[in-house]
Protein backbone atom coordinates (compact mmCIF):
# COMPACT_ATOMS: atom_id res chain seq x y z
CA UNK A 1 0.00 0.00 0.00
CA UNK A 2 2.60 2.52 0.73
CA UNK A 3 6.39 3.00 -0.64
CA UNK A 4 8.95 4.14 2.24
CA UNK A 5 11.32 3.10 3.62
CA UNK A 6 10.41 4.47 7.36
CA UNK A 7 9.60 1.75 9.45
CA UNK A 8 5.75 1.09 9.95
CA UNK A 9 3.71 1.94 13.01
CA UNK A 10 -0.19 0.52 13.27
CA UNK A 11 -1.92 2.51 16.04
CA UNK A 12 -5.04 1.03 17.42
CA UNK A 13 -7.41 2.32 19.48
CA UNK A 14 -11.60 2.34 19.52
CA UNK A 15 -11.39 6.09 18.97
CA UNK A 16 -9.50 8.56 16.82
CA UNK A 17 -9.97 12.33 15.05
CA UNK A 18 -12.38 13.50 14.04
CA UNK A 19 -13.79 11.60 17.37
CA UNK A 20 -13.17 13.21 20.44
CA UNK A 21 -16.00 12.57 22.94
CA UNK A 22 -14.50 9.27 24.77
CA UNK A 23 -11.70 12.37 26.00
CA UNK A 24 -8.10 12.42 26.62
CA UNK A 25 -6.59 9.24 24.60
CA UNK A 26 -7.76 10.32 21.32
CA UNK A 27 -5.87 13.86 22.26
CA UNK A 28 -2.73 11.76 23.49
CA UNK A 29 -2.83 9.48 19.94
CA UNK A 30 -3.25 12.21 17.67
CA UNK A 31 -0.49 14.59 19.50
CA UNK A 32 1.95 11.58 19.32
CA UNK A 33 0.93 10.13 15.84
CA UNK A 34 1.81 14.21 14.47
CA UNK A 35 5.00 14.09 16.74
CA UNK A 36 5.71 10.57 14.85
CA UNK A 37 5.01 11.48 11.25
CA UNK A 38 8.75 11.60 10.68
CA UNK A 39 10.08 9.14 12.11
CA UNK A 40 7.35 6.44 11.02
CA UNK A 41 4.89 5.50 8.28
CA UNK A 42 1.87 6.25 10.66
CA UNK A 43 -1.46 4.30 10.11
CA UNK A 44 -4.37 3.77 12.39
CA UNK A 45 -7.01 1.52 12.91
CA UNK A 46 -10.52 2.52 15.05
CA UNK A 47 -13.88 2.76 14.94
CA UNK A 48 -15.52 4.81 12.82
CA UNK A 49 -18.26 6.04 15.93
CA UNK A 50 -17.53 8.55 18.60
CA UNK A 51 -18.54 7.71 21.94
CA UNK A 52 -22.43 6.30 22.94
CA UNK A 53 -23.03 7.15 19.10
CA UNK A 54 -25.37 4.27 16.82
CA UNK A 55 -24.35 5.93 13.70
CA UNK A 56 -20.86 6.67 11.80
CA UNK A 57 -19.50 10.04 12.56
CA UNK A 58 -20.54 12.35 8.96
CA UNK A 59 -18.18 12.50 5.90
CA UNK A 60 -15.99 9.61 7.15
CA UNK A 61 -15.19 7.04 4.29
CA UNK A 62 -15.65 3.56 6.10
CA UNK A 63 -14.22 -0.14 5.83
CA UNK A 64 -11.18 0.83 3.83
CA UNK A 65 -7.84 3.37 4.39
CA UNK A 66 -8.43 7.07 4.14
CA UNK A 67 -5.90 9.84 4.15
CA UNK A 68 -6.52 11.75 6.58
CA UNK A 69 -4.87 15.30 7.56
CA UNK A 70 -4.85 16.13 11.25
CA UNK A 71 -5.57 19.21 12.78
CA UNK A 72 -2.51 21.93 11.98
CA UNK A 73 -1.18 19.39 9.63
CA UNK A 74 -0.60 18.94 5.54
CA UNK A 75 0.69 16.03 5.93
CA UNK A 76 -1.97 13.25 5.35
CA UNK A 77 -1.87 9.37 7.37
CA UNK A 78 -3.75 6.15 6.92
CA UNK A 79 -6.78 5.56 9.44
CA UNK A 80 -8.85 3.08 8.44
CA UNK A 81 -12.58 3.29 10.45
CA UNK A 82 -14.09 0.32 10.79
CA UNK A 83 -18.08 1.51 9.85
CA UNK A 84 -19.69 -1.43 12.28
CA UNK A 85 -19.59 -2.46 15.60
CA UNK A 86 -19.31 -6.15 14.97
CA UNK A 87 -16.22 -7.48 15.99
CA UNK A 88 -14.13 -9.04 13.40
CA UNK A 89 -10.49 -10.66 13.15
CA UNK A 90 -10.65 -11.15 9.76
CA UNK A 91 -10.14 -7.22 9.57
CA UNK A 92 -6.87 -7.59 11.47
CA UNK A 93 -5.93 -10.00 9.37
CA UNK A 94 -6.65 -8.40 6.50
CA UNK A 95 -5.30 -5.34 7.57
CA UNK A 96 -1.84 -6.78 8.13
CA UNK A 97 -1.39 -8.72 5.39
CA UNK A 98 -1.78 -4.95 3.44
CA UNK A 99 -0.09 -2.57 5.35
CA UNK A 100 2.79 -4.90 6.74
CA UNK A 101 3.23 -2.82 10.01
CA UNK A 102 6.97 -3.08 11.81
CA UNK A 103 5.02 -2.48 15.23
CA UNK A 104 1.82 -2.12 16.67
CA UNK A 105 0.66 0.30 19.38
CA UNK A 106 -2.28 -0.66 21.43
CA UNK A 107 -4.23 1.73 23.37
CA UNK A 108 -6.88 0.63 26.26
CA UNK A 109 -7.42 -2.43 27.63
CA UNK A 110 -11.01 -3.76 27.64
CA UNK A 111 -12.05 -3.87 23.72
CA UNK A 112 -12.21 -7.59 21.83
CA UNK A 113 -12.04 -5.62 18.51
CA UNK A 114 -9.03 -3.17 19.33
CA UNK A 115 -7.21 -5.05 21.57
CA UNK A 116 -8.07 -8.85 21.48
CA UNK A 117 -8.29 -9.31 17.98
CA UNK A 118 -5.14 -7.32 17.09
CA UNK A 119 -3.24 -9.66 19.45
CA UNK A 120 -4.20 -12.38 17.66
CA UNK A 121 -3.67 -11.32 14.02
CA UNK A 122 -0.53 -9.82 14.82
CA UNK A 123 0.76 -12.28 17.52
CA UNK A 124 4.15 -12.03 15.31
CA UNK A 125 4.95 -8.53 14.99
CA UNK A 126 6.24 -6.20 17.57
CA UNK A 127 3.26 -4.97 20.23
CA UNK A 128 3.39 -2.13 22.39
CA UNK A 129 0.33 -1.89 24.65
CA UNK A 130 -0.52 1.56 26.53
CA UNK A 131 -3.71 0.79 28.80
CA UNK A 132 -4.36 4.77 29.17
CA UNK A 133 -5.20 4.21 32.98
CA UNK A 134 -7.94 1.31 32.58
CA UNK A 135 -6.16 -0.72 34.83
CA UNK A 136 -6.15 1.93 37.85
CA UNK A 137 -8.50 0.86 40.76
CA UNK A 138 -10.64 3.53 40.29
CA UNK A 139 -11.17 2.61 36.89
CA UNK A 140 -11.41 -0.91 37.55
CA UNK A 141 -14.15 -0.50 40.09
CA UNK A 142 -17.20 0.08 38.19
CA UNK A 143 -18.35 -3.76 36.80
CA UNK A 144 -15.51 -5.12 38.60
CA UNK A 145 -16.34 -8.83 38.53
CA UNK A 146 -17.05 -8.92 34.54
CA UNK A 147 -13.63 -6.74 34.22
CA UNK A 148 -11.43 -9.32 36.72
CA UNK A 149 -12.94 -12.50 34.70
CA UNK A 150 -11.83 -10.53 31.77
CA UNK A 151 -8.75 -9.79 32.72
CA UNK A 152 -8.00 -13.08 34.29
CA UNK A 153 -8.79 -14.69 30.79
CA UNK A 154 -6.52 -12.41 29.30
CA UNK A 155 -3.48 -12.85 31.33
CA UNK A 156 -4.08 -16.87 31.22
CA UNK A 157 -4.69 -16.78 27.42
CA UNK A 158 -0.49 -16.17 26.40
CA UNK A 159 -1.42 -13.14 24.10
CA UNK A 160 0.55 -10.82 26.36
CA UNK A 161 3.72 -13.17 26.66
CA UNK A 162 5.64 -11.67 24.21
CA UNK A 163 4.09 -7.71 24.24
CA UNK A 164 5.84 -4.92 25.61
CA UNK A 165 4.20 -1.89 27.53
CA UNK A 166 3.58 1.93 28.19
CA UNK A 167 2.85 3.88 31.11
CA UNK A 168 2.29 7.08 31.56
CA UNK A 169 3.64 7.16 35.02
CA UNK A 170 5.15 4.94 37.88
CA UNK A 171 1.98 4.27 39.26
CA UNK A 172 0.43 3.12 35.70
CA UNK A 173 3.74 0.70 35.78
CA UNK A 174 2.94 -1.20 38.63
CA UNK A 175 -0.69 -1.37 37.46
CA UNK A 176 0.76 -3.28 34.72
CA UNK A 177 2.68 -5.23 36.71
CA UNK A 178 0.22 -6.60 38.83
CA UNK A 179 -1.65 -7.98 35.47
CA UNK A 180 1.52 -8.99 33.20
CA UNK A 181 3.91 -9.83 35.81
CA UNK A 182 6.62 -8.38 37.62
CA UNK A 183 8.95 -9.50 34.13
CA UNK A 184 6.56 -7.95 32.09
CA UNK A 185 8.55 -5.38 29.71
CA UNK A 186 7.25 -1.60 30.84
CA UNK A 187 8.75 2.09 29.55
CA UNK A 188 7.29 4.68 31.32
CA UNK A 189 6.69 8.02 29.10
CA UNK A 190 4.65 10.79 29.88
CA UNK A 191 2.10 11.98 27.56
CA UNK A 192 2.37 14.64 24.91
CA UNK A 193 -0.08 17.54 25.49
CA UNK A 194 -0.93 20.59 23.89
CA UNK A 195 1.39 23.71 24.11
CA UNK A 196 0.62 25.99 27.42
CA UNK A 197 -0.03 29.66 26.72
CA UNK A 198 2.94 31.92 26.98
CA UNK A 199 1.43 33.84 29.40
CA UNK A 200 -1.61 33.80 31.77
CA UNK A 201 -4.66 36.53 31.98
CA UNK A 202 -5.07 37.53 35.40
CA UNK A 203 -8.52 36.54 36.61
CA UNK A 204 -9.26 39.85 39.00
CA UNK A 205 -10.56 37.09 41.35
CA UNK A 206 -12.77 38.79 44.63
CA UNK A 207 -12.36 37.13 48.12
CA UNK A 208 -15.46 35.41 49.15
CA UNK A 209 -16.47 34.77 45.34
CA UNK A 210 -15.21 31.46 43.27
CA UNK A 211 -15.98 30.75 39.53
CA UNK A 212 -15.70 26.63 38.80
CA UNK A 213 -15.34 25.01 35.97
CA UNK A 214 -15.32 20.82 35.28
CA UNK A 215 -14.71 20.06 31.48
CA UNK A 216 -14.10 15.97 31.76
CA UNK A 217 -16.15 12.95 31.03
CA UNK A 218 -19.21 12.25 33.22
CA UNK A 219 -18.90 8.98 34.71
CA UNK A 220 -18.82 7.60 38.01
CA UNK A 221 -14.72 7.87 38.01
CA UNK A 222 -14.52 11.40 37.46
CA UNK A 223 -16.71 12.03 40.69
CA UNK A 224 -18.51 14.75 39.15
CA UNK A 225 -21.00 14.65 41.71
CA UNK A 226 -18.93 14.65 44.96
CA UNK A 227 -18.28 18.28 43.64
CA UNK A 228 -22.08 18.87 42.98
CA UNK A 229 -22.68 17.70 46.49
CA UNK A 230 -20.07 19.47 48.34
CA UNK A 231 -20.62 22.92 47.05
CA UNK A 232 -23.73 23.24 49.28
CA UNK A 233 -21.66 22.72 51.93
CA UNK A 234 -19.81 25.99 50.86
CA UNK A 235 -19.75 29.16 52.14
CA UNK A 236 -19.63 32.23 49.99
CA UNK A 237 -20.68 32.95 46.17
CA UNK A 238 -19.16 29.63 44.41
CA UNK A 239 -20.67 29.11 40.96
CA UNK A 240 -19.68 25.64 38.85
CA UNK A 241 -20.07 25.51 35.00
CA UNK A 242 -19.87 21.63 34.44
CA UNK A 243 -18.80 20.69 30.04
CA UNK A 244 -18.24 17.13 29.17
CA UNK A 245 -19.74 14.40 27.44
CA UNK A 246 -22.05 11.56 29.32
CA UNK A 247 -20.61 8.60 29.26
CA UNK A 248 -22.58 7.15 32.32
CA UNK A 249 -26.27 8.08 31.49
CA UNK A 250 -27.48 6.54 35.19
CA UNK A 251 -24.64 8.44 36.97
CA UNK A 252 -24.95 12.06 35.15
CA UNK A 253 -29.45 11.68 36.02
CA UNK A 254 -27.94 11.25 39.88
CA UNK A 255 -26.03 14.33 39.06
CA UNK A 256 -29.31 16.25 37.77
CA UNK A 257 -30.92 15.50 41.13
CA UNK A 258 -28.33 16.62 42.94
CA UNK A 259 -27.91 19.95 40.85
CA UNK A 260 -31.59 19.97 41.08
CA UNK A 261 -31.50 20.30 44.95
CA UNK A 262 -28.68 22.21 44.91
CA UNK A 263 -28.51 26.26 46.45
CA UNK A 264 -25.03 26.71 44.49
CA UNK A 265 -25.27 28.30 41.05
CA UNK A 266 -24.66 25.04 38.82
CA UNK A 267 -25.26 24.28 35.07
CA UNK A 268 -24.37 22.17 32.41
CA UNK A 269 -23.08 23.51 29.08
CA UNK A 270 -22.75 20.68 27.12
CA UNK A 271 -19.53 18.86 25.63
CA UNK A 272 -16.78 21.10 23.71
CA UNK A 273 -14.54 20.32 20.88
CA UNK A 274 -10.55 19.59 21.92
CA UNK A 275 -9.94 22.78 20.15
CA UNK A 276 -11.71 25.33 22.53
CA UNK A 277 -10.75 23.72 25.78
CA UNK A 278 -8.20 25.61 26.53
CA UNK A 279 -10.45 28.58 25.70
CA UNK A 280 -12.91 27.69 27.87
CA UNK A 281 -10.50 27.22 31.00
CA UNK A 282 -9.17 30.80 30.71
CA UNK A 283 -12.72 32.16 31.59
CA UNK A 284 -12.71 30.62 34.75
CA UNK A 285 -11.16 30.86 38.29
CA UNK A 286 -10.02 27.35 38.41
CA UNK A 287 -10.61 23.61 37.81
CA UNK A 288 -12.45 21.07 40.29
CA UNK A 289 -11.62 17.82 39.20
CA UNK A 290 -12.54 15.28 42.19
CA UNK A 291 -11.45 12.39 40.22
CA UNK A 292 -10.86 9.19 41.77
CA UNK A 293 -8.28 7.98 39.53
CA UNK A 294 -6.03 9.37 36.40
CA UNK A 295 -3.01 8.05 34.21
CA UNK A 296 -2.29 11.47 33.34
CA UNK A 297 -5.75 13.97 33.07
CA UNK A 298 -5.21 16.10 29.90
CA UNK A 299 -8.21 18.33 31.69
CA UNK A 300 -6.10 18.59 34.25
CA UNK A 301 -3.02 19.29 32.42
CA UNK A 302 -4.79 22.08 29.87
CA UNK A 303 -6.67 23.83 33.10
CA UNK A 304 -3.18 24.18 34.13
CA UNK A 305 -1.75 25.38 30.45
CA UNK A 306 -3.97 28.28 30.84
CA UNK A 307 -2.71 29.55 34.19
CA UNK A 308 -5.72 28.53 36.21
CA UNK A 309 -4.80 26.26 39.17
CA UNK A 310 -7.13 22.88 39.86
CA UNK A 311 -9.14 21.40 42.77
CA UNK A 312 -7.95 17.42 42.32
CA UNK A 313 -7.53 14.24 44.56
CA UNK A 314 -4.26 12.33 45.54
CA UNK A 315 -5.16 9.87 42.15
CA UNK A 316 -3.26 11.64 39.37
CA UNK A 317 0.32 12.80 38.20
CA UNK A 318 -0.33 16.12 39.64
CA UNK A 319 0.50 16.12 43.10
CA UNK A 320 2.00 18.54 45.91
CA UNK A 321 0.01 20.71 44.12
CA UNK A 322 -0.28 23.70 46.88
CA UNK A 323 3.67 23.06 47.25
CA UNK A 324 4.04 24.52 44.17
CA UNK A 325 1.26 26.71 44.46
CA UNK A 326 -0.17 25.43 40.96
CA UNK A 327 -3.51 24.11 42.61
CA UNK A 328 -4.76 21.82 45.64
CA UNK A 329 -4.70 18.50 46.18
CA UNK A 330 -7.76 17.37 48.26
CA UNK A 331 -8.23 14.06 50.32
CA UNK A 332 -11.92 12.53 48.77
CA UNK A 333 -12.51 10.69 50.95
CA UNK A 334 -12.89 13.52 54.13
CA UNK A 335 -15.89 16.04 53.07
CA UNK A 336 -15.37 18.10 55.67
CA UNK A 337 -11.47 18.89 54.30
CA UNK A 338 -12.52 19.18 50.89
CA UNK A 339 -14.96 21.82 51.74
CA UNK A 340 -12.62 23.07 54.21
CA UNK A 341 -10.30 23.76 51.50
CA UNK A 342 -12.85 25.21 49.04
CA UNK A 343 -13.67 27.57 51.39
CA UNK A 344 -10.19 28.60 52.24
CA UNK A 345 -9.87 29.07 47.84
CA UNK A 346 -13.08 31.27 47.89
CA UNK A 347 -11.70 33.54 50.91
CA UNK A 348 -8.49 34.01 49.37
CA UNK A 349 -7.50 37.58 47.62
CA UNK A 350 -6.94 38.23 44.24
CA UNK A 351 -3.33 38.73 44.47
CA UNK A 352 -2.64 35.79 46.51
CA UNK A 353 -4.72 34.09 43.87
CA UNK A 354 -2.43 35.03 40.91
CA UNK A 355 0.41 34.03 42.43
CA UNK A 356 -1.45 30.24 41.87
CA UNK A 357 -2.29 31.21 38.60
CA UNK A 358 1.18 31.92 37.59
CA UNK A 359 2.37 28.38 39.10
CA UNK A 360 -0.36 27.01 37.18
CA UNK A 361 1.19 28.11 33.89
CA UNK A 362 4.52 27.30 35.30
CA UNK A 363 4.02 23.35 36.32
CA UNK A 364 2.45 22.97 32.99
CA UNK A 365 5.27 24.09 31.17
CA UNK A 366 7.52 22.38 33.29
CA UNK A 367 6.09 19.04 32.11
CA UNK A 368 5.76 19.89 28.20
CA UNK A 369 8.99 20.86 27.87
CA UNK A 370 10.44 17.82 29.88
CA UNK A 371 8.10 14.52 29.16
CA UNK A 372 8.24 13.69 25.49
CA UNK A 373 6.73 10.58 24.93
CA UNK A 374 7.80 10.30 21.22
CA UNK A 375 11.55 9.92 22.18
CA UNK A 376 11.51 6.92 24.50
CA UNK A 377 8.48 5.47 21.60
CA UNK A 378 10.68 5.75 18.85
CA UNK A 379 13.83 4.40 20.71
CA UNK A 380 11.83 1.54 22.44
CA UNK A 381 10.02 0.41 18.96
CA UNK A 382 13.30 0.74 17.25
CA UNK A 383 15.36 -1.08 19.59
CA UNK A 384 12.26 -3.85 19.50
CA UNK A 385 12.49 -4.06 15.47
CA UNK A 386 16.51 -4.68 15.34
Amino acid sequence: MLNTSKPRLLIVYDYFYPAYKAGGPIQSLVNLSIALQDKFEIAVFTGAFDLHSGEPMKHLITNEWSSVKLPGQTTPIKVWYAGSHQPNLQTCKDLKKDFKPDAIYLNGIFSLRFLVFPLIAFKDTSIVICPRGMLQSGALAGKSFKKKIYLNALKFSGLFSKVSWHATNEEESNDIKKLAGNNAKVFVAGNLPKQPFSRFTPVAKKAGQLRLVYLSLIASKKNLLMAIRLLDKVKGEVSLDIYGPVKDKHYWEECLKAIGSSKASIRYNNDVRPEDVQNIFSQYDAGIFLTKGENFGHALYECLSVGRPIITSFFTAWNDLELKRSGWNVDISNDESVVEKINEIVRMPADIYDEFCEGALKEAKFYYQTADATVYLHNFLTKNNN
